[in-house]
């Protein structure tokens, strides 16, 4: 993060549009934050010894399906050691396997079990539909202009 760079040309860097941008930021810090304690509460539902990083990697491995193990550290964005560790816990926590891939017997095919998916799906479908009640609550007007402004948000 570079603190000292010059705002882009016609950008507003104080007044009320940098206090808003101040409460904006807080606001993302928060929904991160909450984010983060799902994860870990997540975690902790499938096994509590699981770390949310565990989680990710399941939650990951079973959005991918059967995958090498470069594939997967890319998606995750894990060096190999920190994969390795993650892969050797829910190996032991019966939640993947590893299996010579056939095309290529130096490298191994990482699956999820079958008792994984069912947890894992089990908790999507438990926090979608909480998701989905407490964005029930909300005017469909309001709900239009958020959708509406996370992608204006997302193109810059």
């Amino acid at each position: 993060m570079t603190l000292d760079r010059p705002s882009p040309a016609g950008s507003p860097v104080g007044g009320a549009a940098g206090a808003e941008a101040d409460r904006l930021e807080q606001q993302f810090g928060l929904l991160f934050d909450a984010y983060r304690q799902r994860l870990r509460q997540r975690a902790t539902e499938i096994d509590p010894s699981l770390q949310p990083s565990g989680y990710r990697t399941i939650v990951t491995l079973i959005n991918l399906g059967p995958t090498g193990a470069t594939h997967l550290a890319d998606a995750l964005g894990f060096d190999k050691s920190m994969l390795s560790r993650q892969l050797h816990q829910l190996e032991l926590l019966e939640l993947v396997t590893r299996e010579q891939d056939p095309a290529d017997r130096r490298a191994v095919i990482i699956h999820a079990t079958p008792v994984a998916v069912a947890r894992v799906e089990a908790l999507k479908t438990l926090e979608r539909d909480e998701f989905r009640d407490r964005l029930s609550q909300w005017e469909a007007s309001e709900l239009s202009d958020l959708i509406r402004l996370l992608a204006k948000l997302n193109e810059a």
